[in-house]
């Protein structure tokens, strides 16, 4: 890989909106030239996400709205989730050369410095088959991986708690029966890892570092960068990005996955 530093920036506690848009924007400037960045950031206010090509009545918008839950859509792929502040979010961005142009091997080699950093801590996190990050057969760590331009980026997460009862509500579901076997699906297969998150931060940078074979150095964000996150505020909160690619916005033929191999099944006509 080009150059010898990766570029470390810790966010703190951010408003929900720029613990997207931050990694985002970073994104844009690996993209254009800026080194290998490893970035974290944790919601100052709990709010829903949901991948770019999902459509958006995947989300119980009334649900959110009543409870105060802002809705956004990311550039990468995967369903609807809930996020808040008892999660740590983690994001290693690098130039586009730099990973195998094989996504599962590039899923991979990205995710093995996060299980790394979890045993660091005292978990017994394992890379399973489905290259989910577990413990046993329960998944510890959401991840989503895409590409921004001439990057590409990997996020994920130290769940510290979690809000099942809540990550369930925010789902449209047909019915409540379904909604009781979602939530209890999440709660049989979604787990907390309750680990010192300084400690979990640094384990990440030194694995990380370790495993691209460069130097952590704290940083911060470029000018362009800066320009980028503006406009990313913008367009994320607008109507037209919210309401998606249009005719490629789809639901999973499956249902309402809960973690690798595990789904909720639809009901007829109206989770197709």
């Amino acid at each position: 890989m080009p150059g010898s530093q990766l570029r470390v920036i810790d966010f703190g506690r951010v408003s929900a909106l720029r613990s997207q848009t931050l990694w985002h924007a970073v994104a844009y400037g690996v993209s254009g030239g800026a080194p290998p960045t490893l970035s974290f950031a944790r919601p100052a206010e709990p709010y829903v996400c949901l991948g770019y090509h999902r459509r958006l009545d995947e989300v119980d918008e009334k649900y959110c709205a009543a409870q105060g839950l802002p809705v956004y859509r990311r550039m990468v792929g995967g369903g609807p989730v809930y996020l808040d502040a008892d999660q740590l979010f983690f994001q290693i961005c690098l130039p586009v050369g730099g990973v195998s142009p094989a996504r599962a091997t590039a899923v991979r080699d990205l995710l093995a410095p996060a299980v790394t950093a979890f045993r660091a801590v005292g978990v017994p996190a394992e890379l399973d088959g489905n290259l989910e990050i577990s413990v046993g057969d329960r998944k510890i760590c959401g991840h989503g991986a895409g590409q921004i331009e001439d990057a590409v980026v990997l996020c994920g997460n130290l769940i510290e708690r979690f809000d099942h009862e809540r990550a369930t509500a925010v789902l449209r579901v047909p019915d409540e029966e379904t909604r009781a076997e979602v939530l209890r699906q999440m709660r049989r297969y979604v787990a907390a890892t309750p680990a010192d998150p300084v400690a979990f931060r640094d384990a990440a940078v030194e694995a990380y570092a370790a495993a691209l074979g460069l130097t952590p150095q704290a940083g911060e964000l470029t000018g362009d960068e800066e320009a980028a996150l503006t406009e990313l505020d913008a367009r994320f909160t607008s109507e037209a990005w919210m309401a998606g690619p249009g005719e490629r916005a789809a639901r999973p033929p499956g249902g309402i996955k809960i973690r690798a191999g595990v789904w909720v099944g639809a009901t007829k006509g109206t989770l197709s």
